[in-house]
């Protein structure tokens, strides 16, 4: 169930002024009143103006810790491959090491194989005397037989003689090796793996309703953003359920990228924009400003100066709210109207401190949104 903020904004009425300047500049407002009685046909409407001020509606900003959603996703390749032993023996050499490329049907590990040769030199023997013994058998039938199973003995021989070779199936990678030579294993053991880094794959969390199978997608790979497409949408992994409390219907999409060139490789971390790395805040929509180089910001009150803050759009609250995530302070309010533009770095100072905290009525509060004290 997702929670409401229950946001109240109150509405100030403030001077804003530039840091770093000597006298305040202020929207709509001088900083301080001048010391002679100026012309009044030139500045009578001039200094009107002047002390037009600026209204601020502004709520304290509740963020969540992003540290609940976080879920560590890397590359993998899609075609990955343990290779097992299918006797017992011992190793007796290693034909590669982790980092090798190998070729299909190449040899990898290799088992002692002098039981299995044995075996092949006495069906061998036994191939032979059976055939003799056809030339001058009375009964041929039998002798035929004899003969049949003598070549499937040497066949079965011969192929536990091929067991002691362990071959990659498939074109890849060597990534871990898991043996020693001298080492004996069982059949079944696990002794090596290889992978095709030509394709590689990284399951993440999506917007199963606006998102589909065939799409392309932004990931940030590292510190490098890929084009990348769904291959495919499937229910959303329990590691990504608490993402449920941000998002109306999140899914988790299959991504498959080609490497052919070998500029990615296994491993990666990947970043997905549906996971939040900066802390999440619900804010009024009304709050949210397109930023002047792309994307999307809000600004609020931090220690008495305007400040833009960017942030990542995350999952729609109803009509009114959504949430975003970024560099929240503990401290900071959030500017959800304002009546100039504000700029950031712009003081922001009370106009009428005595109106500080003021009601609108002595008996009761004022309502959400009505002015709640004039500054």
């Amino acid at each position: 169930m997702r929670q409401s903020l229950g946001y109240s904004a109150n509405c100030f009425i403030l001077t804003l002024g530039l840091w770093g300047t000597g006298t305040p500049i202020a929207y709509g407002q001088t900083s301080s009143p001048p010391t002679t009685k100026p012309a009044a046909a030139a500045s009578g409407g001039a200094e009107a103006t002047a002390k037009k001020p600026v209204v601020i509606e502004r709520s304290p900003v509740i963020f969540r810790d992003p540290a609940k959603y976080q879920v560590n996703l890397h590359l993998e390749p899609v075609r990955k491959l343990t290779l097992a032993s299918t006797i017992d023996g011992v190793v007796t050499s290693l034909q590669v090491k982790v980092g090798d490329e190998v070729p299909p049907q190449a040899e990898t590990i290799r088992l002692d194989a002098r039981v299995s040769q044995l075996k092949s030199q006495r069906a061998q023997a036994a191939l032979k005397a059976a055939k003799a013994e056809l030339e001058s058998a009375k009964d041929k039938a039998a002798a035929e037989a004899r003969v049949e199973i003598a070549e499937a003995d040497l066949e079965i021989a011969e192929l536990e003689k091929s067991l002691a070779v362990v071959r990659s199936p498939m074109k890849g990678v060597v990534t871990s090796i898991f043996v020693l030579e001298g080492e004996f294993v069982r059949a079944g053991q696990p002794l090596a793996v290889v992978s095709d880094p030509e394709s590689l794959t990284v399951s993440i969390p999506i917007d199963g309703k606006t998102q589909k199978a065939g799409d392309s997608i932004e990931l940030k790979i590292e510190d490098t953003n890929v084009s990348a497409k769904i291959d495919a949408v499937q229910p959303l992994l329990p590691q990504f359920d608490p993402l449920r409390d941000l998002f109306v219907s999140p899914a988790t999409g299959r991504i498959v990228l080609e490497n052919k060139n070998s500029k990615l490789r296994a491993g990666q971390t990947v970043h997905s924009p549906m996971i939040p790395r900066l802390p999440v805040a619900e804010v009024p929509t009304s709050a949210i400003i397109n930023a002047e180089q792309g994307g999307r910001k809000v600004q609020v009150i931090r220690e008495g100066f305007v400040r833009d803050i960017p942030v990542e759009l995350l999952g729609q609250v109803g009509a009114d709210h959504v949430f975003v995530s970024g560099r929240f302070g503990s401290t900071d309010e959030l500017i959800s109207k304002t009546s100039e533009p504000l700029v950031d770095g712009a003081r922001v100072t009370a106009r009428d401190p005595k109106a500080i905290g003021k009601p609108a009525s002595s008996s009761q509060p004022p309502p959400p949104g009505a002015g709640g004290a004039n500054f």
